[in-house]
This record gives C-alpha cells, structure tokens and sequence, in this order.
C-alpha cells in the first residue's frame, strides 16, 4: 500500500505527513508527524495473521510499561492498521554494530531484567487471550530443503524437551537487542510481538544467547552472562536445555520459509547446523 493510499485511512488523525520508520520497526510502519502525542501507524496485509496475534499480546501487555499504547486497531480491504504511541529510543542492535560495548553491557543487564519481571512474569493459565500456543506437534520436520541428518539430530534434541503448561508464561518469540529501543536513561521498549506465543520462558531465554552468539561472537560470552545473571535473579534456569528450545526456534523460522528463495532456506539450514554443532 503506498503512503498516499495510507494517508487517506487515517484521516480522522487530522493533517499527517508519514515518516517511515526503521531500526527495530517490521512491516510498513510510519510516524504520523502532526499527531500529539506523537503516534506511529504500522500496516501489513491480512494474510499476515501473525498481526492480531501481536495485538492481543500487547492488550495483555500494557500494564508493563515496556510496551507502546495501542491506540486503534482496524481493517480495510486486504489491509491492517495498527495505530501506536511512538516511542523514544535507539534499536538495541545498532550499540554492538558501533561496538559501544560499556553500554552493551548496561543494554544486556536490562534485557535480563526486562524479560524476567516484565514479561515472563505473565504466567499461562486457561484464559489465553487468544495468544498462540507453544505446539510442536505443528512444525514438520522432515523439510525436503533440510538434510537428512540434520533432520535426525534436531529430532532427538527436541523430543527430550519435556514441556509442561504449568511453566509456561507470555514469551516475546523473538526478543533480543534487535528488537527493543533502548534510551539514555536505561528505559526499554519492546516491540514487534508478531511472533509471541504461551511457552517455556527458555525459548526466549535461549534465542537472546543464540542471536548474541552467531551475530555477535566476539561479545557473546560477556553480554549473554550479563543478561543471564539479571535474569536469574528473578527465574532460574535449566542451562542444559537451552539448545534443544534454540533448535526448536530455528525450526519454527524453516517452516516459515518454506515457500523463499533457496537462498534464504540454505542460509537457515546452515544456522540450524551452526546451532546443533557449535552453540
């Protein structure tokens, strides 16, 4: 959908002009300069069912304060448009991409913090909010782009997993630096809940060291024990069964890729063999 197109949609926000936004936005999403307080709009097609997911993760959210207020939610035609508070703050990522690795390490303690007594303290429990649920019964694993081998070795990973409900908690689904603004006063905002699911707190646990690792090795070890000792200060961890959730995390994203180029499905079969072999 073009801006112009967009624009008209939102009329009733008054005079705007649309800024589009990145680090750490997916989608189409745009600060509407002319709104006070200023508010961003993000727009995805209705296929993407992932988006209304998202919603009722922040519904159930936006007493944490580490989420954007949800203003407007609506659909037009083939499209979805969520209106938000726009909020201050640089991408986390872009502080270990200028190697800044004092306030890296201030970025990760809070990212321990955060996930442990902001969202993992939302606990499973009959009512889902119609948030997704953690089934690995879903996901297939015999992918013909995979390798047979691979195919094994994840199998046996994953099936020694013993997941119980009862652990279960709000996981973010893809949390980490990339995906957070972070401000000079140490406030963060979470964003893109797309992905968010009812699970075992590991899976995010797991993904924060795993996109830390593979992106970033020359901090890893120094940022991922940060953010686990800020986490485990309010939930333990079982350190063993970090690997199998992070497998089943990369399997989760080759099911999403199913129908992408062969590049893109062979660079995720070398991040599953990266993360079977060496993580």
């Amino acid at each position: 959908m073009n801006e112009q197109s967009i624009t008209e949609h939102l009329k009733k926000y008054g005079d705007i002009e649309l800024l589009r936004l990145t680090g750490g936005y997916t989608n189409q999403t745009y600060l509407l300069k002319g709104t006070n307080p200023p508010k961003v709009v993000k727009v995805a097609n209705t296929v993407n069912k992932d988006i209304v997911n998202e919603m009722n993760c922040m519904k159930i959210t936006q007493h944490t304060g580490i989420v954007p207020k949800l203003y407007d939610f609506f659909e037009h035609k083939d499209h979805q448009f969520v209106v938000l508070e726009f909020r201050e703050g640089i991408n986390g990522q872009s502080i270990l991409d200028n190697h800044d690795l004092e306030r890296a390490k201030v970025l990760f303690t809070c990212l321990g913090e955060a996930l442990s007594t902001k969202i993992h303290s939302i606990k499973y429990h009959s009512i889902s909010y119609d948030v997704k649920k953690w089934n690995l019964h879903e996901l297939n694993f015999d992918l013909d782009f995979v390798p047979a081998e691979l195919q094994q070795k994840s199998k046996m990973l994953v099936n020694a997993i013993n997941d119980q409900k009862e652990d279960w908690v709000l996981t973010h689904g893809d949390y980490g630096v990339h995906n957070v603004l972070f401000t000079d006063h140490n406030s963060l905002t979470v964003l893109d809940w797309e992905w968010a699911e009812w699970a075992n707190p590991l899976t995010d646990v797991g993904w924060v060291c795993w996109f830390t690792k593979l992106h970033y090795p020359e901090y890893a070890n120094l940022l991922s024990s940060l953010f686990i000792s800020a986490y485990e200060k309010n939930n333990p961890i079982e350190h063993e069964k970090l690997k199998p959730y992070c497998v089943y995390k990369v399997w989760t994203i080759l099911n999403k890729v199913r129908s992408s180029s062969i590049e893109v499905q062979q660079e995720w079969v070398r991040r599953l063999k990266w993360t079977i072999e060496i993580f």
